[in-house]
């Protein structure tokens, strides 16, 4: 597959993400529940427990309740988006969809924030 079409499924497949998001998104504010595994397997928060009700207070504009609910909030998303774009950067020159293999200083940095704040969320009770 030429790199022109490998494109233009990216933008397809990342169209398709977005409505699927925006349309849980609208589920959620219906009543519609999520429940995240690890907490109902263990009885503690993971790091993206509270991302859901964050994603709907950035949609009402309202920054400080989306860092109530997950203080590492825009940090996930972010890091997220660079794995996402890598991967579609990489799918569209070789056709693999994949991130890079070895980690470099933001995904450690990242992974080791995300770690200490899953931590201390538990702990603290914060």
């Amino acid at each position: 597959m030429e790199q022109k079409k490998r494109g233009l499924l990216i933008c397809f497949f990342s169209f398709v993400l977005l409505a699927l998001g925006l349309l849980l998104a609208f589920l959620v504010t219906k009543g519609f529940k999520i429940l995240c595994p690890f907490s109902q397997l263990t009885g503690l928060l993971c790091p993206g427990c509270g991302n859901t009700r964050a994603t709907l207070a950035l949609l009402r504009l309202d920054w400080k309740e989306a860092l109530h609910f997950n203080l590492l909030y825009p940090l996930e998303m972010l890091y997220l988006f660079r794995i996402y774009i890598l991967c579609s950067k990489n799918f569209i020159k070789n056709g693999k969809f994949r991130y890079h293999t070895r980690p470099d200083w933001i995904d450690i940095t990242c992974l080791f924030a995300i770690l200490i704040w899953t931590v201390a969320r538990n702990i603290l009770a914060i």
